[in-house]
């Protein structure tokens, strides 16, 4: 779903009310935008299933409460946001001040964090079983991934990168999935391919150990 076309849309148009005063009733979004109530409640209905909007309850004066819908969080991101820009300039001004190593190193010490944080999830896990798991925590992150077994190891791919628009100016930021995957996975995870120098995906390459077998683990022969 594209922002500015949606935008256009009428669902698009009563999502914007919905954003620029709080909650509304049906009647209210219809009175408002020259519609019928049944034909609100069917774009309520629809904007409700996507998960964009929520429903509640509000009292207002003495009567009984009225059911209001307002945005959800999934629905707020459909909105211009513009973090990269913000996060471009704090990383510029970091490094022109301390330099790229600097930058390295905050971003590394972020992966360490990472690691730390998710080292239950890969305790007592062998290679394959630590592969599956460090899939799910980067989906779980935005990151369209997928991983397989192939020969004398695994792959692990990155459809897309949450950090685009800021990897471009400030490779850096991608020590910190660097550094998490050295930190959870054995051996030295090698990187075949990158978003940020303009492939397709991110694919990296994680070796299998002795004890391991990838084709049984996988259903491969």
């Amino acid at each position: 779903m594209r922002a500015a076309p949606f935008f256009q849309s009428t669902r698009g148009r009563i999502l914007e009310s919905l954003k620029r005063q709080g909650g509304r009733t049906a009647a209210e979004l219809a009175k408002e935008h020259g519609l019928t109530a049944n034909a609100v409640r069917q774009h309520l209905g629809r904007l409700e299933g996507e998960g964009l909007i929520a429903e509640g309850s509000s009292r207002r004066g003495r009567t009984k409460p009225s059911t209001v819908f307002t945005v959800t969080n999934a629905g707020e991101r459909l909105f211009p946001q513009r973090y990269d820009v913000l996060l471009n300039a704090v990383l510029h001004e970091l490094q022109m001040e301390d330099g790229q190593d600097r930058l390295t190193a905050l971003f590394r010490k972020i992966g360490e964090r990472s690691a730390r944080k998710y080292a239950d999830r890969f305790e007592g896990k062998g290679v394959a079983e630590r592969v599956d798991e460090l899939t799910k925590i980067l989906r779980e992150q935005g990151v369209v991934a997928d991983c397989a077994a192939e020969t004398g190891g695994y792959v692990i791919r990155e459809h897309n990168c949450p950090f685009k628009e800021t990897v471009a100016a400030h490779p850096q930021v991608c020590t910190v999935v660097h550094t998490l995957m050295n930190e959870v996975l054995p051996g030295a995870p090698q990187q075949r391919t990158s978003i940020a120098r303009g492939d397709a995906a991110c694919e990296f390459h994680i070796p299998s150990t002795a004890n391991d077998k990838p084709g049984e683990r996988y259903g491969l022969s």
